[in-house]
């Protein structure tokens, strides 16, 4: 909590009576007054608020100023304090509203004041700053996703089709190196053109996440900000990163602002959802870890205070996330040259340029944008403004313009806005360009659009439905007409999960058309889904449309399937697919069929993983990845959160993909499959990885096997229940339970164990015998223990 000081005006007092006392001696003894020092348990607004040593000076109470702010009180800045006995108080009727009722038998001290005595209490984002990143591994990783396909075409034609996308991957702590590349007809069918393998990406990746940046060297894509072009290009790019630091918010979010006159519950609800419960003390408050949200609703606070009384505070509230805070910035740089013909041609690099953005929050409410651009031919900059308007509505102008050597100078313009909330939103957006206006690797022979147009309208009618309209229109300079569409949705819950889709659709040019479709999902248990939709075209487009059924995949191994049959384009056809996925990849069969073509495509999508000395077979390397140790445990089940993705080898190890750079992952042991004697500190651990890196998870294990020991004393009874046991050479103890018996851990084919009893001692050799057989326990004994009685 954060504590903030106010000039509350003062009101009316109403000051504690006198006591009779002689005046105090000392140094500090105020000789011409009556004062005193008087021990009382101290109750605030009806919550205790500790024990203190008041002083009575002439009959005002006065406190110690370590009390004011323990009790977070706003004192007059006015008011002189009183130093008495090396400790300086102020008097309590300082603080506006106070009273105060003595209870003279049991010493204690009721204080009321009103609400705005106190401090602001501020509910703050809790960050997750403390979870420092995990130290990568050096890495390699190879994913690959190879198909093989064999399409006939009428019995007449008969191609086969093997290909292959892969990326090779080197990860360490100085960044993350990948290249991608697709290699096509490695078989040599004639009739597919050349066999041939081409290079798409080389990038080296390094982030910075103290400072929110990250730096890529080779290829990568440009920031295009709101009016922008994303151009494929190699060369360097240093920009802001956001997603580094999960818990750094960029956006302005709504600070709700409430009052208790009691130590209280506060319920947050966002549109009729509670999202979060805090405690907070008397006084003022302020929410301001408000959940992350984009767009406009209502918030509503319920202050229940000790004794139930409720107080309900409603606030609409408005944010979205391209806007910034106000002092934040966002930036990129970017240099080198355009990639042209990616995906055919391994290093085909045309115009070199340079280019930059900047985002600066000039207020909560305003966002400033700009941008340039420029190589030996094309320069274009541009500015513009994101803006919060009324009535929840946010806003966005932009202009720019653009000096090319062979097309002379051009201008762009872009107005928008959009509302969203819970019951409906619209978006309206216009843009348009003039036709010599160019951007970075712009081609000329495709200008800019001259003008584009949409709008769309949404409406959530809750258990009536979702209806959603929209108007489209295109200009552009090569056509002389533009394309105009109409475009209109209503979907009709049915059931909890059900859903009917209807749709219509009309499109002005070049020739004008129309569409009326509707489509049903109805989703069944074990992750299956039923749907079908059929749609009728004009002109001569007939109708078309498909039942289908599916089984989705799930983050654990196990099999998916799809199947759908139905009328396309006047044939008809089907299709359905076959999938398992396993710790070790994915497997795909897929087949298809139509009145002149069948095709059938078998696949296998997987990973690669050299790490820590070991090599794994894996999933595909998509996010980060550990290497998860459990020495001496095979056949473990390992996940990621609750979810088993892949058991440990003979050595203990397996490797866990999917994991979320820069965030706390929980790293889980399957305690089902953990032997009955395993010594396993923990089963859950949490790493914090960078991106597309592997980090080592070892779980502590300790060493040796365990055994049930029965122990008898001189007399042949058994130890009694209680007596502790050590091992030699290890610090754990152990316990003798009923029967004499006692389960020790961590023992060698030799050991010497210690008994203790009432101050006794004695000790015992134990050997154990073949190794158990599953999770059958060892069994040795009985062992006397001589010297030792009851």
């Amino acid at each position: 909590m954060q504590l903030a000081q106010s000039d509350s005006k003062p009101v009316a007092l109403a000051q504690a009576g006198a006591w009779e006392g002689s005046p105090e001696s000392g140094p500090d003894a105020l000789p011409q007054d009556k004062a005193r020092l008087i021990p009382l348990e101290v109750f605030i607004n009806g919550a205790r608020a500790g024990d203190w040593v008041l002083l009575d000076l002439n009959g005002v109470l006065h406190a110690p100023i370590d009390a004011f702010e323990e009790w977070r009180l706003m004192r007059k800045p006015d008011v002189p304090g009183v130093p008495y006995r090396g400790q300086l108080y102020f008097p309590l009727s300082s603080v506006p509203g106070f009273e105060a009722h003595l209870n003279a038998l049991n010493q204690s001290l009721d204080l009321k004041f009103l609400p705005s005595a106190f401090a602001t209490t501020r509910l703050v984002q809790e960050a997750q700053r403390g979870a420092q990143v995990t130290q990568p591994l050096t890495s390699v990783f190879l994913n690959y996703d190879v198909s093989y396909t064999q399409s006939n075409f009428s019995g007449q034609l008969t191609t086969r089709d093997l290909g292959a996308l892969t990326e090779l991957g080197l990860s360490s702590r100085l960044g993350v190196l990948t290249n991608t590349g697709v290699g096509h007809n490695l078989e040599g069918d004639p009739n597919l053109g050349p066999r041939g393998y081409v290079r798409l990406e080389t990038t080296f990746n390094r982030d910075f996440p103290d400072s929110n940046m990250s730096l890529r060297l080779g290829d990568s894509t440009t920031r295009t900000g709101s009016w922008g072009r994303q151009v494929y290009f190699g060369g360097v790019q240093l920009a802001k990163n956001f997603t580094l630091q999960p818990s750094f918010i960029t956006q302005p979010i709504p600070t709700l602002a409430g009052s208790a006159t009691a130590p209280s519950t506060v319920d947050l609800y966002i549109n009729d959802s509670l999202r979060q419960t805090s405690q907070v003390p008397s006084g003022p408050f302020t929410v301001d870890n408000f959940p992350l949200l984009t767009g406009s609703g209502q918030a509503r606070l319920v202050v229940r205070d000790v004794l139930g009384r409720e107080t309900v505070l409603v606030q609409d509230f408005f944010t979205h996330s391209n806007l910034l805070k106000q002092g934040l910035s966002d930036w990129s740089l970017e240099a080198g040259a355009v990639r042209d013909n990616l995906g055919t041609e391994s290093a085909d690099y045309g115009e070199r340029f340079g280019s930059g953005l900047l985002r600066y929050g000039m207020t909560n409410g305003l966002t400033l944008e700009s941008r340039a651009e420029g190589s030996g031919r094309t320069r274009n900059v541009g500015l513009g403004f994101t803006a919060a308007l009324p009535d929840q509505i946010l806003g966005q102008v932009a202009l720019s313009g653009s000096k090319d050597d062979f097309n002379g100078t051009g201008s762009a313009w872009i107005v928008g806005a959009e509302h969203v909330s819970l019951k409906h939103g619209f978006t309206a957006r216009a843009e348009g360009a003039t036709a010599d206006y160019r951007r970075i690797g712009q081609l000329d022979v495709n200008p800019s659009y001259r003008r584009q147009s949409l709008l769309s309208y949404t409406y959530s009618m809750d258990k009536l439905g979702y209806l959603g309209l929209a108007y489209a229109r295109t200009d552009t300079w090569t056509t002389s007409f533009p394309i105009t569409s109409y475009t209109g949705n209503y979907t009709l819950p049915i059931g909890q999960r059900n859903s009917l889709t209807f749709t219509a659709t009309h499109v002005t040019a070049p020739t004008p058309a129309n569409a009326i479709g509707v489509n049903v999902v109805i989703p069944l248990d074990n992750r299956t889904t039923v749907a079908g939709s059929t749609t009728t075209r004009s002109n001569g487009g007939g109708t078309d449309g498909y039942v289908s059924a599916s089984q989705t995949l799930t983050a654990e191994s196990g099999p998916a399937w799809r199947a759908l049959a139905g009328r396309r384009a006047g044939e008809n056809y089907g299709e359905g697919g076959l999938y398992y996925q396993g710790s070790h990849g994915l497997v795909t069969l897929d087949a298809s069929g139509s009145d002149i073509q069948s095709t059938g495509r078998l696949g296998a999508v997987g990973g690669l993983v050299v790490a820590d000395g070991k090599a794994f077979a894996s999933r595909r390397i998509q996010d980060s990845f550990a290497v998860v140790e459990v020495p001496g445990y095979a056949d473990v089940g390992v996940g990621y959160q609750s979810t088993v993705i892949s058991k440990t080898d003979s050595s203990g190890a397996a490797l866990v993909p999917g994991l979320l750079p820069y965030r706390q992952n929980s790293i889980r042991l399957n305690p089902n499959e953990l032997p009955i004697s395993a010594e396993i500190d923990t089963i859950e651990m949490v790493t914090v990885p960078p991106a597309r890196s592997g980090v080592l998870v070892k779980f502590p294990v300790r060493s040796g096997r365990g055994a049930l020991v029965s122990i008898v004393l001189d007399d042949g009874q058994p130890a009694p229940a209680g007596a502790q046991i050590e091992l030699e050479g290890d610090t754990k103890e152990f316990y003798v339970a009923r029967h004499g018996e006692a389960f020790v851990t961590g023992l060698q084919a030799k050991n010497t164990l210690r008994l203790k009893w009432n101050g006794q001692a004695c000790s015992m050799t134990v050997e154990l015998p073949g190794e158990a057989k599953g999770d059958e326990i060892t069994r040795v004994g009985p062992v006397t223990c001589a010297g030792v009685t009851r």
